[in-house]
């Protein structure tokens, strides 16, 4: 509710004495307690009406003592004493220019009567932003390599002013990005290449630090992810070598779709391994990789497939030495400035 304070007193006075009762209030002001005025827009101003009657038997008279930012009074309460029995009507505005989120406001009002202390009235508002992204993270679901989706996140800006995006820093070489200025909307384009892929990444999570010339909002990071699926599931995806003890290692291969397929070409693009024998159609197929280097190396076995025109890639890779807890990093299939995603 609407609040009376004491005045305050000198500090050697609060030790030689005990602090002086309250007077009795003279003024009854409504609405009473804290107002809250809702969601605003970031130049939308809000008032409140306040209404102040005289309680007591004789004339008091009612002025500002201290505002806070974009607080603004006026009205008959603050022109003139109030008589015995009378009210006057105080209007409060708030201007939100330069602030975002929730915001507390308060104006503390003095009177003639020292007896009286002060009249508070708090009010309160969540002040839009003015700048705002349809969505902060975004997915384009399953890709199949020959396919290239598009993310599109559009900005708006309620002001309408016009805003400029920029992205910030490197993104990964298989994005594409595009900003397509507006008023008030503006978008960013992502595409998708999958050609582009590493070998072995099959899944990703993009991170996208946007630069905007909003005064309250200069900057966004945006999320993406995606799958990548090809018609034939290599398991592993990396086929990695650690212990010198192991010359061979099983690569599994299956169907998406369940139906038995063909392996019409296993080519080697490197040194250091050799591919078993080829086995028949089926909708899911083993092949021994077998390692012939004996100090580190790389490879990409390239398998092509009946029917199919994109091959698959599968990294291959001997690092003799290495902690079998620790197995070589797999390429970043996130941008180099990807981190954690937020909470869904």
């Amino acid at each position: 509710m609407s609040m009376r304070i004491p005045l305050a007193l000198p500090f050697a006075v609060l030790l030689a004495a005990p602090l002086p009762a309250v007077a009795p209030a003279r003024l009854a002001v409504k609405p009473a307690g804290r107002v809250h005025l809702g969601s605003t827009g970031p130049r939308e101003v809000r008032t409140v009406e306040y209404t102040f009657t005289n309680v007591s038997d004789a004339p008091i008279a009612l002025r500002v003592g201290e505002l806070s930012p974009g607080v603004a009074v006026r009205g008959p309460a603050l022109e003139g004493p109030f008589a015995p029995g009378q009210s006057l009507a105080l209007t409060l505005t708030v201007d939100p220019t330069d602030f975002v989120g929730h915001q507390a406001r308060n104006v503390r009002l003095l009177t003639d009567d020292p007896a009286q202390g002060e009249y508070r009235l708090p009010v309160a508002l969540d002040v839009r932003a003015d700048l705002t992204v349809d969505a902060l993270r975004k997915s384009l679901g399953a890709v199949a390599p020959h396919e290239s989706p598009q993310a599109v996140f559009t900005f708006t800006r309620e002001t309408g002013q016009p805003t400029a995006l920029r992205l910030a820093g490197e993104v990964a070489p298989y994005l594409e990005t595009e900003v397509v200025p507006g008023t008030p909307a503006s978008r960013l384009l992502v595409t998708l290449r999958p050609a582009r892929i590493p070998p072995g990444a099959t899944l990703g999570l993009e991170t996208l630090r946007v630069e905007t010339t909003a005064p309250l909002q200069p900057a966004f990071t945006l999320y993406l992810d995606w799958k990548l699926h090809h018609p034939i599931e290599a398991v592993p995806s990396r086929v990695v070598f650690l212990d010198p003890a192991a010359p061979s290692q099983d690569l599994v291969l299956k169907a998406r779709d369940g139906k038995p397929f063909l392996i019409e070409g296993a080519e080697m693009e490197g040194a250091g391994f050799q591919v078993g024998p080829i086995p028949g159609a089926a909708p899911e197929q083993r092949l021994a990789i077998r390692r012939t280097a004996q100090e580190v190396a790389r490879a990409i076995l390239v398998l092509r497939f009946r029917g199919m025109d994109e091959p698959l890639r599968v990294p291959l890779s001997y690092l003799p030495g290495s902690s079998p807890t620790r197995p070589e990093p797999v390429p970043p299939a996130a941008s180099p400035s990807a981190g954690p995603p937020p909470p869904r």
